[in-house]
């Protein structure tokens, strides 16, 4: 059936699949590449269509304007993450290759995978989500062990999402600077269901279309 509104109904739809593949991903052990699968499409189609600049945005409040005072509020109070915790969630830089991953730094020169570079506490809905879409959108995905390790046949403990940051021209040229969210897997895939029941819960009858 065509939607009323297609930047709610589809999270809604999304949902009703997931309920019902969510028990085949756990039996299949793939629940990380399940979460990874969802958050694609469910959180990076209703966060460009809602863009002003989208061809098809037609939100001036409604839906728009509580998403942009969700992406003002700390992630850690934000209601789509259900009270995360840096134990869960971590956000970070990476200075230099993002590639070597045991080399992984940021720019005091910590591990960027260490308790004392995450700065989650400190960020935005937007900081997060904003890395989430960017990393899902150019496949920028990093399946992550309990050590912040890419070891290969290891558990998958984080899932790291990186999002070119370059703040000045150095930056720029060199093209090694990015920003790091990582989350347990199955964080992400909680994440992702508080997502798109926020999303959901506008309906046509809010008096904005599309």
């Amino acid at each position: 059936m065509i939607p009323d509104r297609f930047v709610t109904e589809y999270p809604a739809r999304c949902l009703k699949l997931l309920a019902a593949l969510e028990p085949k991903a756990n039996e299949l052990d793939l629940i990380g590449t399940f979460a990874v699968l969802l958050a694609t499409s469910m959180l990076t189609v209703p966060f460009d269509r809602l863009r002003i600049h989208h061809p098809l945005f037609q939100d001036p409040g409604g839906l728009a304007g509580a998403l942009a005072e969700m992406f003002k509020r700390p992630w850690c109070e934000a209601a789509v993450c259900a009270g995360a915790s840096p134990a869960e969630w971590r956000f970070s830089r990476i200075m230099g290759d993002p590639n070597e991953v045991g080399g992984w730094r940021d720019e005091a020169g910590r591990p960027s995978m260490s308790v004392e570079a995450n700065t989650i506490a400190k960020r935005t809905s937007m900081d997060v989500v904003r890395v989430l879409r960017n990393a899902l959108a150019h496949g920028n995905i990093v399946y992550l062990d309990e050590d912040g390790r890419e070891t290969a046949g290891a558990r998958v403990a984080f899932l790291g999402f990186l999002s070119r940051y370059e703040e000045n021209e150095e930056q720029r040229a060199r093209g090694e600077t990015y920003r790091l969210v990582a989350v347990r897997e199955t964080h992400l895939l909680r994440f992702i269901k508080n997502w798109a029941g926020w999303i959901a819960q506008f309906n046509p009858d809010d008096g904005f279309r599309h």
